[in-house]
């Protein structure tokens, strides 16, 4: 008998680990949480200046969590995103922005097939985003998941909408030399882009029930690659156009930001 007790406590002792995953029994994390940064470029959704120029602005993205411990160091995570920001119009100017100089001149079609803009420029086209992100937070030593520091590696899946004041755009008449105004394109676009991110991050929790989480974001979009930042590339219409800018717009918004979010132990 007393054999079969010692068996008993080494198998026990085999299976049992002093630290557990998770927090009081609860490993799941339900919460929200915001990445934002101040961006000297923009534009935001409401107001704006022509593309050549600054229009400062705050980057931000809505986020809902849910997040579980697989094991001590290791959370699995998953999130819906909301982004809405802002693309502003091309008024064909050159150097009269920010780093204003003696170059300053007008090009007659600053869109794809002699189009040019010619309505309000203060208020730009919008760009929002729906996202859906898979990402592993792995903790440091120390630290048993979902208090501590950790580094957080992510892929998000984002879905773009653009829409755009169509009615309001002038093209070259080949007949008379002179310019018309007529819509151009369907004034709504809908896009498809990838981003990955790494977030470096600490987490605390209050009152045995709240988690506090903080921290900076990376992020790179590879749809914008170098062509496209360069601003060599060419579009072929006015949907390729905002594919392009899109691009160029979500690279800017996703490239560093801070990050702060709230949650509570759900289970």
């Amino acid at each position: 008998m007393r054999l079969v007790y010692l068996l008993f406590f080494l198998l026990a002792v085999s299976v049992s680990n002093a630290q557990i995953a998770g927090y009081m029994g609860k490993r799941c994390v339900i919460g929200y949480s915001n990445y934002f940064m101040f961006a000297p470029k923009g534009p935001g959704p409401m107001s704006a200046e022509p593309s050549n120029e600054f229009s400062a602005t705050f980057n931000n993205a809505h986020c809902l969590n849910i997040e579980y411990a697989l094991n001590q160091r290791k959370m699995i995570c998953f999130s819906g995103q909301y982004i809405r920001t802002g693309i502003a119009y091309d008024d064909g100017k050159v150097g009269d922005g920010f780093f204003a100089g003696t170059f300053n001149y007008e090009t007659e079609t600053p869109y794809p097939n002699n189009n040019r803009y010619v309505g309000i420029y203060s208020k730009p086209a919008l760009l929002s985003s729906i996202n859906v992100a898979l990402g592993i937070k792995s903790f440091g030593n120390g630290f048993i998941a979902p208090a501590g520091r950790y580094n957080k590696f992510e892929v998000i899946l984002m879905f773009e909408t653009v829409k755009y004041d169509n009615k309001n755009f002038e093209h070259q008449d080949p007949n008379s030399g002179g310019f018309v105004t007529g819509n151009l394109g369907t004034g709504e676009y809908a896009y498809n882009n990838v981003s990955v991110a790494y977030t470096v991050g600490k987490q605390r929790i209050l009152g045995d029930k709240i988690v506090l989480d903080y921290g900076l974001r990376f992020a790179y979009t590879p749809a914008a690659n170098i062509v496209t930042l360069a601003g060599f590339d060419t579009v072929k219409d006015i949907e390729d156009y905002y594919r392009r800018e899109s691009r160029m717009r979500m690279f800017r918004q996703q490239l560093i930001n801070f990050h702060v979010g709230i949650g509570f132990l759900a289970f």
